[in-house]
């Protein structure tokens, strides 16, 4: 059996929800950052609730502006069965995303039958002391400074690009400004030889209990020396040693080498994301208002 949980306000399910996601960070961190631009006036929910069963399964589930974000550490088909009498999914068409943890919504999706593709998986990893190297690196770790802007700005923008694809409003203006704003925040680093910037990212959260490195990337002439690790190992480094506390990274889950990079370095694995879409490709004209 299964019991649909709602609340009369989001703020009371956020209330009520609040320690179990605080309590693993760095598996909800794409939903914090949701309620954080929803505290800000930039994001809406629509349904936030819980779905349980008889044996401790427990379901958050958060309908958003084109998202609905689904996660759990424990479930079953009850549950399952739970969020598709909440959730049509048949009715979604593809601009519309479910993000979450990993085997939940595609246990979901699965049992639903509906066609999907998954869009992205993220391995989410989590250092609490690094390894040492197995090699040193030419260079060093370095601030970005307003000297470097125009450098890490083109950076991030090709990042961006790779990761992404053309995103309309992400060009790149967007990305200096992006940049400038890190810099002033002194949370965009760097790896430089030989007075050449070749790798760039970024801290994010800095001021949290669980800072989280991003926007790791590598000029594609100057890859396959080692640069990246060193960026990375350096900045976990600092981050474990300065606060005592442990340093997150979210990682692209079809990128094996990396990966394995992240775990020489000390990254465990905590958690799995994934952002999957429908198949389906239009609206009919009464589902206009909610997919």
């Amino acid at each position: 059996m299964f019991k649909v949980i709602e609340y009369p306000k989001v703020q009371d399910f956020y209330s009520e929800n609040r320690a179990v996601i605080y309590k693993n960070r760095l598996a909800h961190y794409h939903l914090i950052k949701y309620f954080d631009e929803l505290n800000a006036g930039q994001q809406s929910v629509y349904q936030a609730y819980n779905v349980i069963d008889d044996n401790g399964g427990n379901v958050i589930a958060v309908w958003g502006d084109s998202v609905y974000y689904l996660y759990a550490l424990k479930w079953s088909d009850d549950i399952i069965d739970g969020l598709l009498s909440k959730i049509e999914l048949a009715k979604y068409t593809k601009r519309f995303t479910f993000c979450g943890t990993s085997k939940l919504v595609i246990d979901l999706f699965n049992r639903s039958g509906v066609e999907y593709h998954v869009f992205k998986e993220r391995l989410l990893y989590e250092c609490k002391s690094v390894a040492p190297l197995n090699k040193q690196c030419n260079g060093a770790a370095f601030f970005s400074s307003t000297d470097d802007l125009e450098t890490v700005a083109e950076m991030t923008y090709q990042y961006g690009i790779e990761e992404w694809g053309e995103r309309e409003g992400r060009d790149l203006n967007h990305a200096l400004n992006l940049s400038y704003q890190s810099i002033l925040e002194q949370s965009s680093c760097h790896w430089e030889w030989n007075g050449q910037i070749t790798t760039i990212a970024s801290i994010l959260d800095s001021d949290t209990e669980l800072p989280i490195i991003g926007s790791l990337y590598t000029n594609p002439f100057d890859r396959r020396n080692g640069y990246a690790k060193c960026l990375v190992h350096e900045i976990t480094r600092q981050i474990t040693t300065n606060s005592d506390g442990p340093c997150g990274i979210v990682s692209d889950a079809s990128d094996p080498i990396t990966n394995r990079m992240f775990g020489e370095i000390g990254f465990e694995e905590v958690s799995r994301y994934i952002s999957i879409q429908t198949t389906r490709k239009y609206l009919n004209n009464d589902d206009e208002k909610t997919n």
